[in-house]
């Protein structure tokens, strides 16, 4: 007890020390760690340039972070380094590798397509994340290293897209043989008990079909987005006027202000309009499904583009890569509902570990406690002793 109150009193005495900057690059930051930092891109199957930094350990075992929405690589760093998910990762001895999605802050590049003008740059959600981002991030990582195998670990939108690339045939045997294990961080698959003020606000009024109709581009990334905030504020009522960690995915008495002061620096990083809308559309039918273009008397957009009346489902029964579950008991995105039901149509033999940590937020797994670390990050590192173990035998 005595221990834990002394690491307590430290992280708040040198919480300064570790204040993150908009202004400062990732690299920048690490560098007052004293690690290097590599940078990468990598080109999508659909001509897409993503970014992705290395905390490099030649040699060493993988492990690739991939963040949630609206967050960018930063999310794995912004809390205090002896409890950030990536630095101690790196610290326990991995070759640790941040992607980025496309849409957000270092992923906002296509080999022919402007996302400042082309509306077809910004039509994409997860699904596509999952078909052509994660592949192409994991290849990449793969022939890099020579490794043949790597640990997989995202954050909500990072679960979700993931979840697409084991249940898609363009992408399932891939993940299958290259991934060694899948750890969810607060995973999304299904939103139908949704808390977060975001996913009401654009589930209810029919505000997201508003947004997808006036300004189907970048979600918080250009000044032109200030007129969508104004809006949400006022079709609202006042209660939607900020996109915040808060707004997101809620907060708990687990999560420290250090931390998402930290992780504001760098939040949000932008999406696509429909990548959010995906999600709301979740929140009213229910389901774990491709984008719904609509369908009615008059005209089947869904006909059109998938050639049947309802958007294809993703059929998690079919996912075949070890998964772990660390779900939070006051997650206000994936909440434990819906995560129970993911657990329940996920193979048995699939899930290797599934439990609910009480009282953590969406986001605790990024700015929890000292004491919230420790409770999770553990039986993390159990699981790739297992699955992803380190041999010492990397070059430092």
């Amino acid at each position: 007890m005595a221990g834990s109150l002394v690491v307590v009193v430290l992280s708040v005495i040198l919480a300064p020390i570790h204040g993150i900057s908009p202004d400062e690059t990732l690299p920048e930051y690490l560098g007052k760690y004293g690690i290097h930092v590599e940078e990468h891109s990598v080109t999508t199957d659909d001509k897409y340039i993503l970014g992705m930094f290395r905390m490099p350990r030649p040699g060493a075992p993988v492990v690739l972070f991939m963040p949630g929405i609206l967050a960018s690589s930063w999310c794995f760093l912004d809390n205090d380094p002896a409890i950030s998910p990536a630095i101690q990762m790196y610290d326990l001895g991995y070759d640790v590798w941040l992607p980025n999605n496309r849409g957000n802050t270092y992923s906002r590049k296509h080999e022919t397509l402007q996302p400042l003008l082309s509306k077809q740059f910004w039509d994409f959600s997860f699904p596509e994340m999952g078909v052509y981002d994660t592949p192409a991030s994991i290849n990449y990582v793969i022939n890099a290293t020579g490794k043949p195998t790597l640990t997989y670990i995202g954050h909500s939108e990072g679960t979700s897209q993931f979840f697409v690339a084991m249940t898609d045939n363009r992408t399932k045997a891939l993940v299958e043989q290259r991934v060694n294990l899948f750890v969810a961080l607060a995973p999304v698959a299904y939103l139908s008990h949704p808390k977060s003020l975001l996913i009401k606000a654009m589930s209810t009024a029919r505000v997201g079909e508003f947004v997808m109709a006036t300004f189907p581009f970048g979600f918080l990334q250009f000044s032109a987005v200030k007129n969508i905030a104004h809006f949400l504020c006022t079709a609202t009522f006042g209660l939607l006027c900020e996109i915040t960690v808060a707004t997101v995915g809620g907060v708990s008495k687990e999560d420290t202000s250090a931390a998402i002061t930290n992780f504001s620096a760098h939040f949000p990083a932008g999406t696509s309009v429909k990548a959010v809308e995906h999600y709301a559309q979740f929140a009213v039918n229910g389901k774990f499904q491709d984008f719904d273009y609509g369908c009615n008397f008059l005209v089947c957009e869904n006909m059109k583009v998938y050639g049947q009346k309802t958007p294809p489902a993703f059929d998690l029964s079919k996912a075949r890569v070890p998964t772990a579950l660390f779900v939070g008991g006051n997650d206000a995105l994936g909440d434990t509902t819906d995560a129970a039901r993911l657990a329940k149509e996920l193979p048995n033999s699939t899930v290797v570990f599934n439990e609910v940590f009480p009282d953590y937020s969406h986001a605790t797994w990024l700015v929890g406690t000292p004491s919230s670390f420790h409770a999770w990050f553990p039986k993390l590192t159990s699981l790739l002793s297992k699955y992803n173990p380190l041999a010492f035998d990397f070059v430092v």
